[in-house]
């Protein structure tokens, strides 16, 4: 059985950028705190204003009160599957873009999340060059 890649970092004392209301919001929704903190640390470097959220739930209801300009989607979530709401997602915000997140780096993940309506797929542990790249290739 495939099991995923754990990514620990020593992230501590990142503070959150609710408080910041300039530049576009990107909305990040992953149950690993120190990937939400690697890419809020990324994020901000840009002008983004970064969420984020640990459960798809508290997810998608961000997502009914209010469209960010970019999403991270963890696609194994504890309270559910990301792949699976990604169609929903897509219907409420077709021209959002959504970066999948995954720890199962096989090409059939990769697909499955493009299939559903993913823009890129980026795969866990991933570099910060990376995720620079992505946004660049979604800037433009």
């Amino acid at each position: 059985m495939l099991q995923p890649k754990k990514t620990t970092l020593n992230l501590s004392g990142l503070g959150s950028t609710d408080d910041i209301r300039k530049g576009p919001c990107i909305l990040i929704i992953d149950d690993e705190p120190d990937i939400c903190r690697l890419l809020q640390l990324t994020l901000v470097r840009h002008g983004y204003n970064v969420k984020y959220v640990h459960a798809l739930k508290e997810g998608l209801s961000f997502l009914q009160q209010q469209q960010p300009d970019l999403l991270f989607l963890d696609i194994h979530l504890p309270d559910g599957s990301g792949l699976e709401a990604l169609p929903a997602i897509r219907k409420k915000c077709p021209t959002l873009p959504v970066i999948t997140i995954s720890a199962y780096d096989n090409g059939m993940e990769k697909q499955k999340a493009l299939s559903a309506g993913a823009t890129f797929f980026l795969a866990k542990p991933f570099s910060v060059k990376h995720v620079d790249e992505l946004i660049g290739s979604i800037r433009h």
